[in-house]
């Protein structure tokens, strides 16, 4: 990755069609949704106060993602907190530093917005994800919980 062709911003409502094959990547067993059900979500999510979608790009197109929600918060003085997800570079471009960099920029954006701490999970077991996660700057020092509705 050369810095000169990476390009760090908010995804905007053109962007969608490049969004939609970054989350292939990241979960190709999910169903694929409609044109009108992808445009009706994204559009949900870009109006959704506190909720950044980021993107890497590099030559016009783009290459890595990471979703950022910042939550108000009545704790830690009122300072909101942020979650991290959907983080992912596709295949081609994995090991080139593009997902760091988006990650990076989440976490920047997140601490600009006076947020105390940056969390992220991630169900992926292999050392090496934590090992990224860990490079951009996370700490494992809690134990995480999730429910799901099948």
């Amino acid at each position: 990755m050369s810095s000169a062709t990476l390009v760090l911003r908010e995804a905007g409502s053109a962007d969608l069609p490049g969004l939609l094959e970054l989350y292939r990547a990241l979960n190709p067993s999910d169903p694929q949704l409609t044109a009108q059900e992808a445009r009706a979500a994204f559009t949900a999510m870009l109006g959704q106060p506190g909720l950044a979608v980021f993107l890497a790009m590099e030559a016009g197109e783009p290459v890595a993602t990471a979703t950022l929600l910042v939550v108000p918060n009545l704790t830690r003085a009122a300072r909101p907190y942020a979650l991290i997800e959907n983080v992912v570079t596709l295949e081609t471009h994995r090991g080139r530093g593009y997902g760091r960099a988006v990650v990076r920029h989440a976490i920047e954006a997140a601490f600009a917005a006076n947020c105390y701490k940056v969390m992220l999970l991630t169900g992926r077991q292999r050392p090496e994800v934590h090992a990224f996660y860990e490079s951009c700057g996370f700490v494992q020092n809690k134990t995480g919980f999730q429910i799901r509705q099948d």
